[in-house]
């Protein structure tokens, strides 16, 4: 849980592997250009279900039944912007049309072309202050910015309104809801620990903010109000 962006790249065209590979590589000079920490080599993803999997449902919803699908061929590079965010990862993949399911198959909503679904949680870069997070989330922001004026369809789920609005108070108001949140709920898991006996513990990254205790508090007095 916790601020992310979530993104899928992908284009319809049938571009040749080598044609993905360049797209990748330069994508990866750009992260390092724009000042990520750490830009991985790019590499294939052929059989990559952890890194690159494709997030499939089959049956109905009340079965209940997904999985990831392994890429069958790609290229794939990771970003990570800056301390206490999680990596970007970016690339092209291609899937199995169908997959496997009870005495047949179905299909796994993969149509062709090259596609890559991908998140980045951004929330944690907070603990080491606002402007700090912010920098982190707008490389995040800037890369799948490139993606675009490399020519592939990018679509967007920022929760923190970053990539539709731009505008960075709302990104901010947002961090702060995701924080009372979480150190609620943080706070109330660890209580209710320590209240358990002791060989119980609780652990989470908002657990390091110097400014836990404030913001429990703040989140607490938040949840106390009565509905209006």
């Amino acid at each position: 849980m916790g601020l992310t962006i979530n993104y899928t790249l992908s284009v319809k065209e049938p571009l040749r592997v080598a044609e993905i590979r360049e797209l990748v590589e330069r994508a990866a000079r750009y992260a390092k250009k724009i000042g990520c920490v750490e830009v991985s080599r790019v590499w294939r993803a052929n059989g990559d279900r952890k890194t690159a999997g494709l997030f499939v449902t089959v049956g109905r919803p009340e079965d209940g039944c997904f999985g990831f699908i392994p890429a069958t061929h790609g290229w794939l590079a990771t970003a990570w912007p800056g301390k206490g965010s999680e990596d970007a990862k970016f690339g092209l993949c291609q899937y199995s049309r169908r997959v496997p399911y009870r005495n047949g198959t179905v299909p796994s909503g993969f149509t062709g072309g090259w596609l890559l679904q991908g998140s980045c949680k951004t929330q944690y870069a907070a603990e080491h202050g606002w402007n700090h997070f912010l920098l982190c989330h707008k490389r995040v922001i800037s890369l799948l910015e490139f993606w675009r004026q490399l020519g592939v369809t990018v679509e967007v789920k920022d929760e923190g309104g970053y990539w539709e609005t731009r505008s960075e108070e709302k990104l901010r108001a947002a961090l702060q809801a995701y924080d009372h949140l979480i150190g609620a709920l943080a706070g109330m898991c660890k209580d209710a620990a320590d209240e358990a006996g002791p060989g119980l513990r609780v652990e989470a990254p908002i657990f390091a903010r110097k400014d836990f205790e404030r913001l429990e508090a703040e989140a607490r007095r938040e949840l106390a109000r009565p509905l209006s």
